[in-house]
């Protein structure tokens, strides 16, 4: 193993310094050592000289390859995702998040309302069992907000809105 600075490699294999970071950049080629900032210069020929001869030949690198393939495994997740959302499968967390916000601020906002609604019914009242009723009563009236749960309300109706970014 041969380890080289960047302008050594460029040297070697007859290109500038800035290619050598382009094609770094742009098709993945000339990875550095790990834990320095050198290049290989055996496999770095080796990869120059394979990149070179795919070009003419018009085959592509099997890293170009690699991408693209990844590249398609993520454009079908997308797909896979877009039509679980048309489906109605599936819920974006934006979605869930604020409809379930709005609902914790309904939910506190009446939960602390109950003192002031009940205090004036219950100013004259002795009896125990009637005020633990009357607060039982609405505590369970506050409750029953929780379980209005509609999951038509949480998804988004602008389907036609999406971009699709491919």
């Amino acid at each position: 193993m041969y380890e080289v600075n960047q302008k050594t490699l460029a040297l070697a294999i007859g290109i500038s310094s800035r290619q050598v970071r382009d094609l770094r950049s742009k098709h993945g080629m000339f990875p550095f050592i790990p834990d320095t900032k050198k290049y290989d210069l055996t496999s770095c020929v080796n990869e120059y000289i394979n990149f070179k001869v795919g070009e003419r030949t018009g085959k592509t690198s099997v890293d170009r390859e690699k991408e693209m393939a990844e590249h398609e495994q993520i454009k079908k997740e997308i797909a896979k995702l877009k039509l679980r959302k048309l489906r109605r499968d599936a819920l974006e967390a934006r979605d869930v998040e604020n409809y379930l916000k709005s609902m914790l601020v309904e939910f506190r906002n009446r939960l602390l309302a109950v003192p002031s609604r009940v205090a004036p019914v219950l100013l004259g009242e002795s009896d125990i069992n009637v005020i633990i009723k009357r607060l039982d009563r609405e505590m369970f009236d506050t409750l029953d907000e929780l379980s209005g749960f509609d999951p038509e309300k949480i998804a988004g109706e602008d389907f036609d809105n999406e971009d699709d970014e491919e």
